[in-house]
């Protein structure tokens, strides 16, 4: 499997672009965002995600590791194939994706292009809880995250209390009252 490529972009299209690796060209798909990051003979390394069919191998390219891991997060959704996937990730940043997905706004979803409203909720379902592990939290505070999720709050609310709580604020126990005292107010 493919996980990264480093090559000289060499030319940009709508949807694709084609990165020269040692005199072979790749045609990697890719979202507005990264394609617009591109530039034409300047060298790039890409993380890809390779998506094999019975009549297709596609590849897809990713500037950052976050974001083939959020991409891949949106595949897991039984229903949305990559065209989707890459869809929701050109529609905004990836942290502003993520605080729409834990904050469940399905409506917004439903509204991009390509995505019915029973697959936003799917979406929305789904990875409501995941999308706390993709985020670069300390592991205190994915544990306080983690805590505050089972106890009923979203992602996004326990993101939020763990960003007001100190690490060094004593035991874990300590840092859940103090987050659960934040969050009642």
């Amino acid at each position: 499997m493919i996980v990264t490529l480093r090559g000289h972009v060499a030319e940009i299209f709508l949807d694709f672009f084609i990165l020269e690796v040692g005199g072979i060209g790749y045609r990697l798909r890719a979202h507005t965002g990264t394609l617009s990051a591109l530039t034409v003979g300047v060298e790039r390394r890409v993380y890809i995600h390779e998506h094999i069919r019975e009549d297709a191998d596609d590849l897809y390219a990713f500037l950052t590791m976050d974001e083939l891991d959020f991409f891949e997060q949106l595949l897991s959704v039984s229903g949305v194939g990559p065209k989707v996937a890459l869809a929701v990730c050109a529609a905004a940043p990836l942290e502003s994706l993520r605080s729409r997905l834990a904050q469940g706004d399905a409506d917004w979803l439903a509204s991009l292009q390509g995505i019915g409203k029973k697959t936003a909720q799917k979406i929305v379902l789904e990875l409501k809880g995941k999308l706390v592990e993709v985020g670069v939290v300390a592991d205190t505070d994915r544990e306080l995250i983690e805590t505050l999720t089972n106890l009923g709050y979203t992602a996004y609310q326990a993101r939020e209390a763990a960003k007001h709580i100190a690490p060094e604020q004593g035991s874990s126990s300590d840092r859940v009252r103090a987050a659960l005292k934040l969050l009642s107010k």
